[in-house]
């Protein structure tokens, strides 16, 4: 039974680690463009997306263990932002922005 317990654990960290990567990677991205692009594509501010992503980046750090268990649900809750951000808000942006563009 311990050895199962053991596993969780590795799987909880595993999964913890992976979120907050997610986080890092969405919030860093999100720094990158102007609030103009952001207004562009219609998919709110600069300023809206950096403050959700930070937010998102703060809770996924103390959700890494040992704290972890305590904040799963707020964990997954900035990671569904993150994956938002990369899916849907992250595309239209990077598709606009001339620094993309080839010539």
């Amino acid at each position: 039974m311990e050895y199962i317990a053991d596993f969780q654990r590795l799987v909880f960290l595993a999964l913890s680690v992976a979120a907050f990567i997610v986080q890092i990677w969405a919030f860093i991205d999100s720094l990158r463009y102007k609030d103009e692009n952001y207004r562009a594509v219609d998919k709110q501010s600069k300023k809206f997306w950096v403050i959700i992503l930070g937010v998102g980046l703060a809770i996924a750090l103390i959700a890494l263990p040992p704290l972890g268990m305590r904040m799963i649900f707020l964990n997954l809750i900035a990671l569904v932002a993150g994956i938002v951000y990369l899916t849907d808000v992250r595309p239209k942006i990077k598709a606009i922005d001339p620094r993309n563009r080839r010539r």
